[in-house]
């Protein structure tokens, strides 16, 4: 699995989607909130069903994918070594490599989703919070923006707080045009 680079593509995946995750559901949070209805039920409804959805597309795309490559790297090994590796510690390292980034992309997506939905999942719940589940579920995007980037800013040994702040220009940028789509 080491050999396979497993750890460094398991990153990958799980930053790239657990952004996806986030800034979905920052999208359909500030949308929700300019069109006049970011009531509870809609926006985890719609959070998590998209956050799901990408996390299915995720799972099977990125075992496809990572399955299709795999095996081709496979086929490759067999014709250089004249046999077939099946069954073999080769065949099994990237059959179990394919499941585990499949699983690390599909479950990222849903992980960045919760966050944020977690002050509207509290609100359906019942429970009553100091600010508006609106703005509680944007302090928790920003923030979770903000640690994916430390976490890419030490992946890349870059300064943590600059890759931080990236991140979550990004995330200002992206609330920032659904406002102005909020007021076509």
């Amino acid at each position: 699995m080491r050999a396979e680079g497993v750890d460094a593509l398991s990153r990958r995946y799980f930053a790239m989607n657990a952004f996806d995750g986030a800034m979905t559901v920052l999208s359909i949070v500030v949308s929700a909130y300019m069109v006049g209805n970011a009531s509870a039920r809609i926006v985890v409804g719609v959070g998590l069903a998209s956050c799901v959805a990408m996390g299915v597309s995720g799972v099977a795309g990125a075992y496809m994918t990572e399955r299709a490559e795999r095996l081709r790297r496979l086929k490759e090994l067999e014709g250089a070594m004249l046999k077939s590796l099946k069954n073999s510690v080769f065949d099994h390292a990237f059959q179990w490599a394919s499941f585990y980034v499949a699983l690390v992309d599909g479950i990222a997506p849903i992980i960045a989703a919760l966050v944020p939905l977690f002050p509207f999942i509290l609100e359906l719940w019942g429970f009553s919070l100091p600010v508006s589940a609106t703005y509680a579920s944007l302090a928790l995007n920003f923030l979770m923006l903000f640690l994916l980037g430390v976490f890419l800013g030490r992946v890349s040994k870059e300064n943590v707080v600059i890759s931080g702040f990236r991140t979550l220009l990004v995330g200002f940028a992206t609330a920032l045009i659904c406002v102005m789509i909020g007021f076509i």
